[in-house]
């Protein structure tokens, strides 16, 4: 007889929403600004909600979570050790994601392929990348001649190489391989992500905009220096 299910460990990328206050209004407006600011790249993500906070009212938890399906993001769990937020967290049948699980995911994704091992004989492109196209480098290195545009998402599992401005969106890592690097001619960019970790316009350096760049991931979080 066939399996009619198989059950299997995996490491996947979710994004992480870190709430430092507890000021849902606030909360909402800064949400709402993000996600317009790239409207497709939320849509439907995955997000684990990590409160910094305690005390939080009882409610709280069930209207963010509301506030996130109403933006079209698929809240899935919650990071906490607090007691009240965990029980706020089953009630709305929610994952909860402890410290202890964090280490073995951080174990595992230590283990995946590094961009340097599986990136091959890089994709090229000879134009530039306008708004509304996509350029994927499956299993290697991207190298963009032309500019990307606003609107524009270029993709690679391994490093991106933009020889012109980056206007649009640029994800290296595409399949986890934390030691892809950006680098870019002119920096101007709608976002940038490596590995799952990105940032969106408004929280890339200011000095860096308008300048050759380099862009690489450290310690869960994105580095910019100028090249």
């Amino acid at each position: 007889m066939s399996q009619v299910i198989e059950l299997k460990g995996s490491v996947m990328s979710f994004t992480v929403l870190k709430v430092h206050g507890d000021d849902m209004e606030a909360i909402q407006q800064t949400l709402k600004s993000k996600v317009d600011q790239a409207p497709g790249f939320f849509q439907n993500v995955p997000v684990v909600i990590e409160p910094h906070i305690t005390g939080l009212a009882p409610t709280f938890l069930a209207q963010l979570v509301e506030f996130l399906r109403q933006l079209g993001m698929m809240p899935i769990g919650v990071r906490t050790e607090d007691e009240a937020l965990r029980q706020q967290a089953e009630f709305a049948g929610l994952a909860l994601f402890g410290p202890d699980r964090r280490e073995r995911a951080a174990e595992k994704e230590a283990k995946k392929p590094t961009a340097s091992s599986q990136t091959s004989v890089p994709a090229k492109v000879v134009q530039t990348v306008r708004s509304g196209q996509q350029v994927y480098g499956r299993g290697r290195d991207l190298i963009v001649l032309g500019n990307v545009n606003p609107g524009a998402e270029v993709y690679a599992d391994g490093h991106i190489h933009i020889y012109g401005s980056l206007k649009g969106r640029a994800f290296a890592g595409a399949q986890g391989a934390r030691e892809s690097m950006i680098f870019v001619h002119k920096l101007d960019a709608e976002l940038v992500c490596i590995a799952g970790l990105y940032k969106l316009a408004e929280d890339i350096p200011e000095a860096m905009n308008g300048h050759p760049c380099r862009i690489w991931l450290e310690h869960d979080q994105l580095k910019f220096s100028k090249v």
